[in-house]
């Protein structure tokens, strides 16, 4: 019976992966096409790394260099980032149960890029991210004055919402990355009912400091 659990899980597990790499593709083509179509800038060599512990996979991310045109060279001005978390430290907390919410889609505009080796991710808890502000509980935003498109900032989905449907991707990923890259608000980027959109709450911690949690 231990072997047929184990033997499952193992199953799950690479079904699960595979459904990431899969997401993971899509997404790249997408972005690919659609930033430099869009005009604000073109794009560079996608980066992307996993998330082990030991021989599980937890997560895995990547990051698109978005270029500009500086003295006729095309200059890395910002990244576009996604990490794809099923589990481990980059899936976030329930507000009322302190449980993990589930695998996770997260998407954000840095001025560096993803990376688990240099501890540069979407990771919780969240008090060494601060200062940041939580706006209309969708969006997190660090104020910076180096990306062209303004501040740095970060929104994440659920992925049981999600699949590789061109349709549902520009909906929840390739229209916000636009609107906030553009300036436009949270609420207009990131309106109710888009789907698999995550509500973050900020919870006090120790020593003074804020984290953050979900709301199911």
């Amino acid at each position: 019976m231990q072997n047929t659990q184990a033997d499952a899980s193992a199953r799950d597990a690479e079904q699960a992966w595979r459904k990431a790499k899969q997401l993971e593709q899509a997404l790249i083509e997408l972005l690919q096409q659609a930033l430099p179509a869009s005009g604000l800038c073109t794009v560079g060599k996608p980066l992307t790394e996993q998330q082990k512990r030991g021989e599980s996979r937890l997560a895995l991310c990547c990051s698109l260099p978005l270029l500009q045109k500086k003295k006729r060279k095309d200059t890395i001005v910002a990244f576009l980032d996604f990490q794809i978390s099923l589990a481990g430290d980059g899936v976030p907390l329930l507000e009322s149960t302190a449980q993990p919410l589930g695998a996770v889609l997260h998407i954000a505009h840095w001025t560096c890029e993803f990376s688990f080796d240099y501890d540069a991710y979407v990771g919780f808890p969240a008090t060494g991210w601060q200062p940041w502000l939580n706006q209309a509980g969708r969006l997190l935003r660090w104020e910076d004055d180096e990306s062209p498109f303004g501040d740095e900032w970060t929104y994440s989905l659920r992925l049981d919402a999600l699949s590789v449907d061109e349709g549902l991707l520009r909906q929840v990923v390739l229209q916000p990355v636009l609107a906030l890259l553009e300036g436009a608000p949270a609420e207009q980027a990131l309106p109710d009912g888009l789907p698999g959109l995550i509500r973050y709450v900020d919870v006090p911690a120790e020593d003074g400091l804020q984290d953050l949690r979900v709301q199911p």
